[in-house]
């Protein structure tokens, strides 16, 4: 059985956004699909998270994650983590490096979502060497998460980045994400 993960943002839920629809569309090609609740979402937190999606109950080995906002930084902090197996693709929606996103008043919400060492704390090689496939997804006018901050994670990692217009934060506007299912088909196929 082939498996996938999906992982939603800061207060959000697995029922939200365009969830449900990708998660009906990768068990359409075979796939078992694991979209959990993340535990603490108000306070995103890489421990916490890892601690929780690592718990050897899902097995992810050559598989797919998709992680939007703080779930795509998640997705990041997992291909660091020695406990995650080799997954075949991982695509980040709407990420971000450095501190908290814009409209944010204090970074202590998004604080220990981020490895401790400067500037963006991710060790790239090490995610490079976890996933046979990295790309990103974002709105070209995303008001929380820049776009250039997503640039940067992108050319970090030697990975391709499909801009969306008008896409804003890529959230509760799209019930569907159709350029998201190019991406991912394109690599599965």
């Amino acid at each position: 059985m082939k498996h996938a993960l999906i992982l939603h943002g800061t207060d959000a839920n697995p029922k939200a956004n365009w969830f449900p629809w990708l998660k009906a569309k990768l068990e359409s090609q075979g796939y078992d699909v694991w979209v959990p609740l993340l535990p603490n979402n108000h306070t995103p937190n890489r421990e916490t998270y890892g601690n929780f999606l690592l718990d050897d109950s899902h097995d992810l080995t050559d598989g797919i994650i998709v992680g939007h906002s703080s779930g795509a930084v998640e997705t990041l902090n997992l291909l660091m983590d020695p406990r995650l197996p080799h997954v075949s693709l991982a695509v980040m929606v709407s990420a971000w490096a450095g501190e908290k996103p814009n409209g944010y008043d204090t970074n202590e919400q998004f604080e220990n979502l981020f490895p401790p060492n400067p500037p963006a704390g991710f060790d790239f090689a090490a995610i490079k060497q976890k996933a046979d496939n990295l790309a990103f997804l974002h709105g070209a006018d995303d008001p929380y998460c820049p776009v250039e901050r997503a640039q940067y994670l992108a050319e970090q990692l030697d990975a391709p980045i499909t801009i969306i217009p008008n896409g804003h934060h890529l959230g509760a506007k799209f019930t569907e994400l159709p350029e998201l299912w190019r991406v991912i088909e394109r690599k599965i196929s």
